[in-house]
């Protein structure tokens, strides 16, 4: 029998042990260079951190401060990416999870996503309450957003969040500087390209996720014009 691919498997989290996620479950790759250069892509644009760097640089983009640029930029990037990765990372100690930080087991997703949606919604409420410009407030909706269409998708499909979180990242560029941010394009493929290299998805699955990403970060862009 063909070994089951991680970006399909099936297996319940309630079954999984410490010894049950075995060589059997995954495909086995030789780890060459290109695996360690698509495993180094992959930590390197780990969803939270992408969130990060992008509530940073919209924040110095519409901040009249450097005082205001930090503030804005702390509060999102709890909300949105720190507070989902302190829950994953605890899920993590307690052993009630066995895919790692990468969440490898599509059934264990669930509740991350979840949480980073509830968790985007109060980072709204916390933006406004510190006087964001609008349109970090919208970014931030726009997560939590993307966060429960996944929920949704997950419940049948894995998505890529890797390549969902790059594209909301150059989608949020573009939307914030125009065209001169186009150029980072470039790391979308490369990111999708990482995560099929370690097969962790498919190429449909990383198709969808940089389509839902691209399209949730140029929102801003639609809904309000370059800012």
């Amino acid at each position: 029998m063909e070994p089951t691919r991680r970006h399909d498997s099936e297996v319940p989290t309630d079954t999984v042990s410490d010894t049950a996620l075995t060589p059997a479950m995954t495909t086995v790759r030789a780890h060459g260079r290109p695996e360690r250069i698509a495993h180094a892509i992959s930590m390197v644009f780990l969803p939270p951190l992408v969130a990060v760097a992008t509530f940073s640089v919209v924040s110095i983009h519409l901040s009249t401060s450097s005082l205001e640029a930090l503030l804005y930029a702390v509060v999102a990037s709890v909300f949105v990416a720190i507070l989902p990765v302190g829950y994953i990372a605890w899920l993590i100690r307690r052993e009630a999870i066995h895919g790692g930080i990468d969440l490898e087991m599509r059934q264990e997703r669930q509740a991350p996503y979840l949480l980073a949606a509830a968790s985007s919604g109060v980072g709204d409420a916390a933006l406004w309450a510190v006087g964001a410009p609008g349109s970090m407030l919208l970014l931030a909706s726009l997560y939590g957003a993307s966060a429960i269409v996944m929920a949704v998708i997950n419940r049948r499909w894995k998505i890529s969040a890797h390549a969902a979180g790059a594209g909301i990242g150059v989608g949020a560029m573009v939307s914030s500087f125009g065209t001169v941010a186009l150029p980072l394009a470039i790391l979308l493929p490369a990111v999708c390209w990482a995560r099929v290299r370690i097969d962790m998805h498919s190429r449909a699955q990383v198709l969808a996720g940089a389509t839902l990403g691209t399209l949730t970060g140029l929102a801003p862009l639609a809904i309000h014009g370059l800012h």
